[in-house]
């Protein structure tokens, strides 16, 4: 089976070609343990934060979108920019989120709430973010549930921004602010050392 994961990736010098790229997870960055809840039947403690990312032009940053598939180190997936107005629903939302708040997010539970926003995202939407229901729910600190919170919040309102769906980008952290976002959705990768899994990304154009 495909893995599909939705990586959100800021990075001023993010290369938005439109052509398929490869890139590699090196590791966690900054971010939380949390507990999650999906469809209230598994739980498990997992990473929430933004994550570092390496490819031909260089080292950036991102969240991870799909909690259903997380991403090993080592991991390298191929990726391909498409446009999330396109996609729509909570891919939208998470866009938006991403291209508001990424560079906001600084403090480790910041960077927390950030991932869980984009999860609540994707797994329920709706108008308000509820982490005790829902496809997704969570357990975590006040301050990290409350950023989470005022994050989703703010990507209540679209973003503009692009997706690539399974390519190639190269970002440093930082740069952009609240401007537009594009997802890098991966259909498949290889080598690494978690094997199978493609990579998808929404990455804020700097």
């Amino acid at each position: 089976m495909t893995h599909l994961y939705l990586i959100l990736a800021l990075g001023a010098r993010m290369a938005l070609a439109w052509q398929p790229f490869t890139a590699q997870f090196v590791h966690s960055a900054l971010g939380r343990p949390v507990t999650i809840c999906l469809d209230g039947q598994k739980v498990e403690q997992t990473f929430a934060g933004k994550m570092c990312f390496r490819d031909r032009t260089g080292v950036w940053y991102s969240v991870c979108a799909d909690v259903r598939s997380p991403v090993a180190a080592g991991q390298v997936c191929t990726l391909q920019p498409v446009n999330p107005a396109k996609v729509g629903g909570g891919m939208a939302r998470a866009g938006a989120i991403v291209a508001r708040c990424f560079r906001d997010a600084q403090s480790a539970d910041q960077c927390a709430g950030l991932q869980l926003a984009v999860w609540k995202a994707i797994e329920d939407g709706g108008d308000y973010p509820d982490f005790a229901s829902g496809a997704l729910q969570a357990r975590a600190s006040a301050s990290v549930i409350g950023w989470a919170q005022q994050y989703y919040l703010i990507g209540m309102s679209p973003a503009a921004g692009a997706a690539l769906q399974s390519g190639q980008a190269g970002a440093a952290a930082g740069g952009a602010g609240a401007g537009s976002s594009s997802i890098l959705l991966a259909a498949g990768g290889g080598g690494g050392g978690g094997g199978g899994g493609g990579q998808s990304q929404l990455a804020p154009q700097g």
